[in-house]
């Protein structure tokens, strides 16, 4: 007996893979779903540009000569009006003009690095037009919008409300309430909650595999036969929530916190003797609180975390790590990113009878790239390594994901949101009790349908499809197919 259980135990360990495997996975497209409908979509500019030199202003265009009091009001236009082309002309001539205004060409060459999306540039120039004009409105206003698109929200807040006492007429102070409104906004809770009903073809992830290994001719019998347990089917309750909220504290620093959870309800149990699980019903939970540095084109963050999982009446395990992240914005329409992550899984007492404490460690890199407003392509790959106290169930794996996330046009608000992952994982040794050293090649697609025009008491419609096929060398153990079908209602806020 106690060969057994030393034989036995990476066959229990490994058995969590998958599930771990799932976790990941669910916990990615739920956190993605939630920055991705979080994020600003930066709306492309479709302007008119008129011949070098000349201005169009009011449906006409018109010459400008090399005249102070002509290029001065040019470059006003020009800014106001969004012809990025002409202003670096207009800049150049007015600057060779005696008697031309320092701080005009310093807001100037500001706002044309903004819009090249060079905010360190347009920061630097807008404090040194701020310095060489203090008084001047339309550069404080301007420095205070910098500061607001940088995510530097301290700064752009007392800058709005300083403003609001300078006399501005009725149309800019309305602009600067909206200002002011956006960054409350932006400092309240962000995020989706989502309760859905519901069919999973295999909770327990079983194939049913029955096999005859020692076969008697002469008495016609099997004197030892393999047989796996059958895939049970569920009806099921499903939730997900998943939030974030970051506080600024200087500058383009921030607190960040990201709570998240999900799990199902599964009405049917396991009554079979010899299972140690007999509710697959579950939940995750996991808050993540750190530090963020956030402006306008990067997003770096540190944050450790905690994560509990819940099954089978008890909790399973409690995770404890560490995630570094950095995002970068190329351009309005590609971002590109990394994540390094350490996490140590400690099972509970009733966990250990299914599982066992492993370390985990992982890398990636994803980006995304958005053709459109309302259209998102996105991607990835992860390189990970699972450790546990004996080579036979520590494991590497590598994993690619790819998706595409669009809003139809139209009343009823149709969105599409689609996932694929492959994944191969092998195991670091041979395993005796297996007969081999597993290899696992695993298929993962998450499908999620919904109308944002078909709200009922505010909540919107969407279908859910995850289908998941495991193929093993040991498929006899570990291969599996499943599918799990739900039709939620979700609420973002």
């Amino acid at each position: 007996m106690p060969f057994f259980f030393r034989a036995g135990w990476p066959l229990l360990a490994t058995l969590v893979l998958p599930v771990a495997w799932a976790d990941d996975d669910d916990t990615r497209f739920l956190q993605d779903q939630t920055q991705r409908s979080t994020e600003q979509k930066a709306q492309a500019e479709n302007r008119l540009a008129p011949l070098p030199g000349t201005l169009l202003y009011e449906g006409q265009v018109y010459q400008v000569p090399d005249q102070l009091q002509a290029l001065e009001p040019a470059i006003y236009i020009a800014i106001n009006s969004n012809q990025w082309t002409q202003l670096p002309d207009f800049i150049a001539r007015y600057r060779l003009m005696p008697g031309h205004r320092s701080a005009l060409v310093a807001m100037a060459e500001s706002l044309m690095a903004r819009f090249q999306g060079n905010y360190p540039m347009a920061l630097r120039r807008m404090q040194e037009a701020s310095e060489a004009e203090p008084h001047d409105v339309r550069i404080r206003l301007e420095m205070a919008r910098l500061w607001f698109e940088d995510n530097q929200d301290i700064n752009a807040r007392e800058s709005f409300e300083r403003l609001l006492g300078a006399g501005l007429p009725p149309q800019a102070q309305a602009l600067i309430e909206q200002y002011r409104q956006a960054l409350d906004v932006r400092n309240e809770w962000h995020g989706s909650g989502a309760l859905g009903w519901g069919y999973n073809d295999n909770i327990n992830q079983a194939n049913g595999y029955r096999r005859c290994e020692s076969y008697i001719p002469v008495l016609g019998i099997c004197a030892f036969e393999r047989v796996m347990p059958e895939a049970l089917g569920s009806e099921l309750v499903n939730y997900e929530v998943s939030m974030q909220r970051r506080f600024n504290l200087s500058g383009n620093h921030n607190l960040q916190l990201r709570p998240l959870s999900y799990g199902s309800y599964y009405s049917t149990t396991d009554d079979a003797q010899n299972t140690s699980i007999k509710d697959y019903s579950n939940n995750l939970a996991l808050l993540q609180v750190g530090y963020q540095y956030l402006s306008a084109r990067d997003s770096f963050s540190l944050t450790p975390y905690l994560e509990n999982y819940y099954r089978n009446h008890h909790s399973d395990y409690l995770a404890h790590g560490l995630q570094l992240e950095w995002r970068r914005a190329l351009s309005a329409r590609w971002q590109l990113g990394t994540t390094l992550d350490a996490k140590r899984y400690e099972y509970t007492t009733e966990g250990l009878r299914t599982g066992a404490d492993y370390e985990q460690y992982q890398w990636g890199m994803f980006g995304s790239f958005a053709p459109q407003p309302t259209t998102s392509v996105y991607g990835g790959f992860n390189l990970s390594r699972r450790r546990y106290e004996v080579d036979q169930a520590s494991s590497r794996d590598w994993s690619v994901r790819g998706g595409v996330y669009h809003l139809f046009d139209g009343s009823p608000g149709f969105y599409v949101n689609a996932l694929g992952i492959y994944r191969v994982t092998s195991n670091e040794a041979f395993d005796a009790f297996l007969g081999e050293r597993r290899l696992d090649k695993q298929q993962v697609y998450i499908l999620g349908i919904g109308a944002n025009g078909w709200k009922f008491a505010g909540l919107t419609p969407e279908l859910r499809v995850r289908h998941s096929i495991n193929e093993s060398n040991l498929d006899w153990a570990f291969g599996y197919r499943q599918t799990e079908v739900s039709l939620m209602l979700r609420k973002d806020f």
